[in-house]
């Protein structure tokens, strides 16, 4: 009986649901900034070697943002200084977020991802969910905001 009650107190402990966060494009545009350089400028060599023709850069140098969002996905989120240890939590997590096609996420994701990558890192900064979400529901430069909301994983 015991262990039935553990783990009902266990799932009343876990929110129904969680916040998932995004970049607001939108709001990142409005604001006089280019969403498609923001993550232009975050690509590797070889990520902008994908949008060259015959070996020249396309006539505006750059893929649209979802193109682009792939590239460094699936080729510049695995090289070594795509997540530098020094790299601050918000620009992390915009790469973060970029390199995943800007698809909403927990903070419990974002935290998973930035653990990850920072595994080695001697001097850890604190990525608890505290800190990350003052850093995500406040104002940012990155346009990062709540997008909605998701069912906590396991539950039904």
């Amino acid at each position: 009986m015991y262990r039935d009650q553990q783990i009902d107190q266990d799932e009343a402990e876990q929110p129904a649901e969680q916040t998932v966060y995004a970049i607001d494009t939108k709001a990142f545009e409005a604001s006089g900034r280019s969403f498609q350089y923001a993550v232009f400028s975050r690509l590797c060599n070889r990520g902008h070697c994908s949008f060259c023709e015959d070996g020249k850069a396309s006539p505006t140098g750059m893929g649209t943002p979802s193109e682009m969002m792939k590239a460094i996905g699936s080729e510049c989120s695995s090289e070594p200084d795509f997540l530098l240890p020094g790299t601050p939590i918000t620009e992390a997590v915009f790469r973060i977020m970029i390199k995943r096609n800007n698809k909403p996420m927990t903070l419990e994701e974002v935290q998973s991802e930035l653990t990850s990558a920072w595994a080695s890192v001697i001097y850890l900064k604190n990525l608890s969910e505290d800190v990350l979400r003052r850093l995500l529901e406040g104002k940012n430069e990155y346009y990062i905001v709540p997008v909605g909301v998701r069912e906590a994983s396991g539950r039904r």
